[in-house]
């Protein structure tokens, strides 16, 4: 069994807390995406988080410019409302420890949560407000990544 700060630590690195959105509703996420040569750490987290979730394999596309050779990939991720219960729990309990993605945490939890509080009434604009400021960290935490592939 992994060390719980082992899993926050690897998330802080690799996991992304996001959305999808299809008209008016909200897909909410946790998932990590590894080369398939690190596939076992991402079955180690997926039996940490007691098998919630799905693990998909998959290739690469080569639709970013210069991208270089494409790889298989092991794709982690968590979207059913009761199973982010889990993630949340978690992260609550150990927290990440970068700024960055600790702020975008906090604004993924309350989505989560509030989804979870007013299923039955979901305020959209609420969300919408809150899915831009999930956007706007997460692109800042991108756009460090891709900083760093280029220097």
């Amino acid at each position: 069994m992994l060390d719980p700060w082992y899993v926050t630590g690897f998330a802080d690195g690799e996991a992304v807390f996001t959305y999808s959105r299809a008209g008016g509703s909200f897909g909410l996420y946790f998932s990590i995406k590894q080369r398939e040569d690190n596939h076992q750490i991402v079955e180690e987290i997926h039996k940490f988080f007691h098998n919630i979730g799905q693990i998909y394999s998959g290739k690469e596309s080569n639709s970013i410019p210069k991208s270089g050779l494409s790889s298989p990939y092991a794709y982690y991720r968590v979207t059913k409302s009761s199973e982010l219960q889990i993630i949340v729990e978690h992260f609550d309990k150990f927290p990440l420890q970068s700024k960055k993605k600790f702020e975008a945490y906090k604004v993924w939890r309350e989505m989560v949560i509030y989804k979870k509080d007013n299923y039955r009434k979901i305020n959209y604009d609420y969300l919408s407000m809150l899915a831009g400021k999930l956007s706007s960290l997460n692109l800042q935490n991108r756009a460090f990544k891709i900083h760093k592939k280029d220097g």
